[in-house]
């Protein structure tokens, strides 16, 4: 062969290589654009679909929950205390008592409605009274305590929040009455850490929270 046509040979076949790699880097490009794509539209579709989650819809899965995992001599309560006051399922646990309300517990398993499914999101065993509603700028609280401290509990973005405010008087003064920290717990982790609390700051916290005006949660037996 030639040296003419053994460089015209060459150069065709680089030519050949090079048009093959831009190909494979032209169809890696595109199946990054559309994994891209892929992973942006499920993310689109898991938006809309968490957007659509009724009220009604919520409430639903919990009389399916109860049903299905729940014996008909519990006892059971909706609040109101979730995203933007959506519906939280409550199962009474401890403490139960009854008054011309109804009944009414201490504490109770909290359930909650997120991505298609009913978790359990805590236990709230903490109250010495019957469990109220609270609310403080337009949220809705489960809200209990005692003389001395006082317990908020709310779902928001789909996550628990725990506010826990102790009362520990003049501690400064008198150093025996320091005798909690008060916090802000999210799914059980502390976020915030408000140190201890004298009796001004105490009423301060917990007096930006009010009472609805019918606070008492009743709690009806789960009949299957």
């Amino acid at each position: 062969m030639r040296k003419t046509e053994r460089n015209f040979t060459n150069k065709v076949l680089e030519s050949k290589r090079g048009n093959v790699q831009a190909a494979a880097a032209q169809q890696k490009q595109v199946k990054k654009v559309n994994q891209k794509v892929k992973t942006n539209t499920s993310k689109a579709i898991q938006t809309i679909e968490s957007r659509k989650v009724t009220s009604s819809t919520m409430i639903k899965a919990y009389k399916k929950y109860l049903r299905k995992n729940v014996s008909n001599k519990k006892y059971y309560a909706i609040a109101n205390i979730g995203d933007n006051n959506a519906p939280v399922l409550l199962r009474g646990t401890q403490g139960a008592g009854n008054d011309k309300t109804g009944r009414h517990y201490t504490g109770c398993q909290i359930y909650y409605y997120k991505n298609g499914k009913v978790v359990k999101m805590d236990t709230f065993k903490d109250g010495g009274r019957w469990l109220l509603l609270s609310k403080k700028d337009g949220q809705n609280y489960l809200t209990n305590g005692g003389s001395d401290f006082s317990i908020r509990i709310c779902v928001k973005n789909g996550n628990l929040y725990r506010y826990q405010y102790y009362n520990n008087h003049n501690w400064k003064k008198n150093p025996e009455n320091k005798w909690a920290t008060s916090i802000v717990k999210m799914n059980g982790k502390v976020i915030k850490n408000m140190g201890y609390l004298d009796g001004k700051m105490y009423r301060k916290h917990t007096g930006y929270y009010t009472y609805l005006k019918n606070p008492e949660i009743s709690f009806i037996r789960n009949v299957k």
